[in-house]
């Protein structure tokens, strides 16, 4: 199990719809049963967008069975390793200094940027305050990585996709990367299916505990809102 990949698909309200047990790299054509099968579940123009990593068989499929719904990249775990850099040296986003603060802040925007010609402009100033400023470690390995994810992110905007950071499998499996990476060492899988249906029943039910939606399950959000 330990070269399986799940696949996930939720709403964004963190209700879970299903999920799929694939090899590690999966092709195309085998992500896209899943998604018909989702496509067949809601009707026709319900969906409206649809968030994914850059995983290239989610674009194909996706590509293919949803060609007319807006594909957004998510960039929320981007952010997210930006900020691991800072953490690693200092205790806090709070505690970075003066300069280090304007390359963590371009570089956020960098992500953010949704085209090819401001990304540019967020890449250049990143690179002058490299050669300009005094810097920590920290910052310069987040350069380092802006300008990895740079080419990255431009070649997808100049595809016509738009960046996103409210990714809600992202948010989910930051909850629950370490209880997934354990089902890492089911023998079979059956073993793991089972493990991530009661898992993913689990997240459907659970209710928040903090927040105006304090007291309510995913499921109950979305049922309230949408009937």
């Amino acid at each position: 199990m330990r070269y399986k990949s799940v696949y996930v698909v939720a709403t964004e309200e963190k209700v879970i719809l299903d999920f799929e047990v694939t090899d590690r790299l999966p092709t195309i054509e085998a992500l896209m049963p899943h998604f018909i099968q989702i496509k067949n579940r809601f009707p026709e123009g319900k969906i409206q967008k649809i968030v994914s990593d850059e995983d290239k068989a989610i674009i194909g499929a996706v590509k293919r069975v949803f060609p007319e719904v807006a594909h957004f990249f998510c960039v929320f775990h981007q952010l997210k390793n930006v900020s691991k850099r800072y953490y690693e040296e200092l205790n806090s986003i709070e505690e970075i200094p003066d300069n280090d603060r304007v390359v963590y802040n371009e570089i956020c925007q960098l992500i953010r940027s949704y085209t090819a010609i401001s990304a540019v402009a967020y890449i250049q100033k990143i690179r002058k305050f490299d050669s300009n400023l005094k810097l920590s470690e920290a910052s310069h390995k987040a350069i380092s990585y802006a300008e990895e994810i740079f080419k990255k992110n431009v070649s997808f905007l100049k595809k016509g996709f738009t960046p996103e950071t409210n990714n809600t499998m992202e948010q989910i499996f930051s909850l629950t990367c370490d209880i997934v990476d354990k089902a890492r060492s089911f023998k079979t899988d059956s073993g793991l299916t089972n493990f991530c249906y009661n898992l993913f029943t689990y997240s459907n039910k659970r209710c928040f505990s903090t927040g105006k939606w304090k007291g309510f399950s995913p499921l109950m959000r979305a049922r309230f809102q949408y009937g």
